[in-house]
């Protein structure tokens, strides 16, 4: 009854026509309640209710204005709930299961990661954005990946000895990448590549859920992509991705990128924590263990990443 509540006042004011239906949706998000609402008019929003945060408003007036794809904002308030148009369409991950992520899907990906990269930044500055601003700092892609590898040695020290001496070849690997690496120009970002935010309609995918935007390098984001695809089944991105993504990617500046990314999901005290963490729903929970399953497996073939790089 509260979120329906919530939704009405949302929705008035919008200045929407009044609702007349709602039902709650099933999700995996770690901490938000999904309403759909249908309108008098047969329009669909979603009412998102989160933790208390400011509204990100500000924010989706960007998004909008740059034209990223990203569902519209209809409304918003200090108490974290949002009204947003609703994407009709299945999620990748229901798409994955299926079976039924075609070369078609993976090319409408590409493009709607493309919309999103296009919104670019002035060379070597990244940052957060978050809810009603955006910081901006100055990044050497190059430190920051060696960065990663360091603050990532204790956990390998600890879990994969064997892989130890690896690790001096992959920052030899970096440097001597350096200049490419840092040619990349910082981009817009989507920020959480899960395959349960990217939504499955009749003639595009969307992304949806943009909680974490930032400004990032494009590769990245695009290791992220390649991570979760990885996780639902699939050995890297496919060739009709980036004919979507409609640029070349060097893939072993991608794979450097991703072995990276990896480490750091791996090493991270936040989701050691949330392994353990027996209140959280048992779906996510599950979700969460299969994941860290999947990077550790993909970590153990390190050596052989290295090749491709």
């Amino acid at each position: 009854m509260e979120l329906r509540t919530t939704l009405d006042r949302l929705v008035a004011a919008a200045s929407l026509p009044p609702v007349a239906e709602a039902a709650p949706l099933p999700g995996l998000g770690l901490d938000n309640q999904l309403l759909l609402g249908t309108l008098v008019n047969d329009q669909q929003v979603l009412l998102r209710q989160g933790p208390p945060s400011v509204s990100p408003a500000p924010r989706a007036r960007f998004l909008e204005l740059h034209q990223v794809g990203a569902p519209r904002l209809w409304a918003a308030d200090d108490t974290g709930a949002i009204l947003v148009d609703f994407v009709a369409g299945e999620t990748m991950v229901a798409a994955a299961q299926r079976g039924a992520v075609t070369n078609e899907v993976w090319r409408r990906l590409g493009q709607a990661y493309a919309q999103v990269h296009r919104v670019r930044f002035p060379a070597s500055l990244t940052g957060t954005f978050g809810p009603q601003g955006l910081e901006l700092v100055f990044d050497d892609p190059v430190e920051r990946l060696l960065a990663t590898i360091e603050s990532g040695e204790p956990w390998v020290s600890r879990h994969r000895p064997s892989l130890a001496r690896s690790l001096d070849q992959l920052r030899s690997r970096i440097e001597e990448h350096g200049d490419e690496i840092r040619a990349e120009i910082p981009c817009l970002s989507h920020g959480d590549p899960n395959f349960h935010n990217m939504v499955v309609g009749a003639e595009s995918v969307t992304l949806i859920d943009w909680d974490f935007p930032a400004v990032r390098y494009p590769l990245d984001e695009l290791a992220g992509v390649e991570e979760h695809a990885y996780l639902h089944g699939f050995s890297e991105l496919p060739a009709a991705f980036f004919a979507g993504y409609g640029r070349e990617v060097s893939r072993p500046l991608l794979r450097l990128y991703r072995i990276a990314s990896c480490l750091r999901m791996l090493s991270s005290p936040d989701w050691a924590g949330m392994l353990i963490d027996e209140a959280m729903p048992a779906g996510q929970l599950a979700m969460i263990r299969r994941f860290y399953e999947g990077w550790s497996n993909w970590f153990d073939d390190l050596p052989r990443h290295l090749k491709h790089t």
